[in-house]
């Protein structure tokens, strides 16, 4: 299913920004005001919970927050790239698994 809005999405937000952005997440890791929000939701207590992220980009909130002990992670976003992006795994390296 298709909409005008969804496809011009896929124009801005395309794979060559998603393996940017994917790239700079694995270098630096997350950005100051995401790093923000992942500390915020951790000192909440994370443990054991499920985390639905609408328009999770890259999925830099889900692998932090996996790591640090939620259970399930959802992604929706609307561009097919950034749930690619997502998605992928580095090179030699686990991520948890939902």
């Amino acid at each position: 299913m298709a909409c005008c809005q969804c496809q011009g999405i896929e124009t801005l937000f395309n794979k060559k920004v998603a393996t940017r952005e994917l790239k700079k997440y694995r270098k630096r890791g997350p950005r100051k005001t995401t790093r923000m929000l992942i500390e915020a939701l951790k000192g909440e207590g994370v443990e054991g919970m499920g985390l639905l992220d609408i328009g999770g980009g890259i999925g830099a909130i889900q692998h932090e927050l996996l790591k640090a002990g939620v259970s399930a992670a959802v992604n929706v976003d609307a561009s097919k790239a950034y749930i690619e992006a997502a998605g992928r795994r580095p090179k030699g390296k686990a991520m948890p698994t939902e």
